[in-house]
């Protein structure tokens, strides 16, 4: 039995010279009550909270002093979460932990000095898909000179077949954390189905003082209070989107009665979808807040294609070719390169792509419908009269669901997945939505981050949204 007598609070308090709040005191007390018999601990905490530099770095700092022979093993749902957030916090701690080695690789890893002397001991973090991986963890001695502490971090984002590994695994402590997603999985059922087997806590952004209240509010108009990310990031609640549409076809109507005046003056946006022979090619265009599909079409002759986008850009539209997209990806990227031979060289948008908010879409594709869509609801943007509105624009816009992916972000349903459930391609919406978002927020002039910062008023007339600026 270990004689250090500190409880991970106290560890927190007096050993790393931490100010932990009331939720963090409780999930670090609750992980030390695993000792002598503690249920497990499973934290479900808004983004933001500091569940990893807080909470998880600070119970492997405490574990680790207490039993330096110990094994910490950490998963992710995210592999740069471990490497480029928790293993980070874990080296800063090295003042406080003398002889710690802390590596960063293909693996984590963090080793004591007593683990080196004795080749065991220490903590490992890795992400991975493989159960093999996560099984095979026990005391190389006995329980109470090497116990196993396992952690999964990120846990919305693993697999249920990891955590069937892990249960394999003689463990004296385990935790697991996360921003909420979906109503289902391993995670879920801590809080649900199984709670009575756990020590749950939710954590919202209003128990963590350093979060601003103002970004609160300000998420709270640019989202609304009923969208599936806010749900997530401040209330720290599990969201069905059962079915959900990027926008509701009444949403879509109250946007006509609320639209924006037409500005023009601003930037001037052409984006190209390409259908290289199959669905529709389409253009759309943005000037300023007021957004057009401009045309629509069925042409087998790809060169003839080509030819018309670049015909519509440069003698009706004139926008210039960089001030165009068009999308790169599948055969729209030979149609590109085969445009930029004619001296019209647009810029490629690949949707496939990682999002620019990473961390709650799974693509570029899916944030740029989403935060489009959610433009259009919240009134931003000049759509026109309804009566000249495309309808089978308003029909694409309003058919495509949105959806959680494995790691719990939101993603946008597939053009495969709409064929299959009898849903039209979506190509005049692409291009719309593309018009849209493309331009001063793909270049880098203009973030994602800069629009969250700069507060605007939300619609009184906003139906249930799922997400967006």
């Amino acid at each position: 039995m270990s004689l250090y007598s500190l409880t991970p609070a106290e560890h927190a308090v007096l050993e790393l010279g931490r100010s932990p709040y009331d939720w963090q005191i409780d999930a670090l007390e609750a992980i030390g009550l695993q000792e002598t018999g503690g249920k497990p601990v499973a934290v479900a905490a808004a983004n933001g909270s500091g569940k990893t530099s807080d909470l998880v770095a600070v119970a492997v700092s405490w574990f680790l002093r207490k039993y330096p022979l110990g094994w910490v093993v950490v998963t992710s749902g995210s592999w740069n979460q471990l490497k480029n957030q928790l293993w980070p916090a874990l080296s800063a701690l090295r003042k406080n932990n003398k002889g710690w080695i802390v590596r960063r690789g293909s693996e984590c890893v963090v080793t004591t000095p007593e683990g080196r002397d004795m080749k065991i001991g220490g903590a490992i973090g890795f992400s991975t898909n493989d159960p093999n991986r996560a099984e095979g963890w026990h005391p190389k001695i006995n329980a109470l000179t090497d116990p196993v502490f396992i952690i999964v971090d990120e846990a919305k984002g693993v697999p249920d077949d990891i955590f069937g590994a892990f249960q394999r695994c003689t463990r004296k402590f385990q935790l697991w954390t996360s921003s909420p997603g979906e109503p289902a999985g391993r995670f879920y059922e801590a809080f649900h189905k199984h709670a009575g087997l756990y020590f749950t806590l939710k954590v919202r952004s209003d128990q963590c003082p350093h979060i601003d209240p103002r970004k609160r509010d300000l998420d709270r108009e640019e989202l609304g209070e009923d969208s599936p990310l806010y749900r997530s990031m401040h209330l720290a609640e599990f969201t069905s989107l059962d079915n959900r549409v990027a926008i509701t076809p009444e949403a879509l109507i109250h946007a006509f009665l609320i639209q924006a005046h037409p500005d023009p003056s601003g930037e001037l946006v052409g984006f190209s979808d390409f259908a290289a022979g199959g669905d529709e090619d389409t253009i759309s265009y943005r000037h300023g807040n007021v957004v057009k599909l401009h045309d629509a079409w069925r042409e087998a002759n790809t060169v003839q294609s080509r030819r018309r986008h670049i015909d519509a850009y440069q003698s009706k539209l004139r926008i210039p070719a960089g001030q165009v997209w068009g999308d790169a990806d599948g055969m729209g990227n030979v149609i590109l390169k085969d445009m930029a031979e004619e001296k019209f060289r647009a810029n490629e948008f690949h949707g496939g792509q990682p999002a620019l908010d990473p961390e709650n879409y799974a693509n570029l594709i899916s944030q740029v419908w989403i935060e489009g869509c959610r433009l259009i609801e919240r009134g931003k943007l000049h759509l026109g009269p309804r009566d000249q509105f495309s309808s089978q624009l308003f029909e694409q816009l309003t058919t495509r669901r949105v959806e959680w992916d494995s790691r719990g972000r939101l993603r946008i349903e597939s053009k495969e997945a709409m064929k299959k459930r009898g849903a039209k391609s979506p190509d005049r919406a692409d291009s719309y939505l593309g018009a849209i978002m493309c331009g001063s927020r793909l270049s880098g002039s203009l973030t994602h981050q800069t629009v969250k910062d700069s507060a605007i008023g939300t619609s009184p007339f906003a139906s249930d949204p799922v997400t967006g600026f």
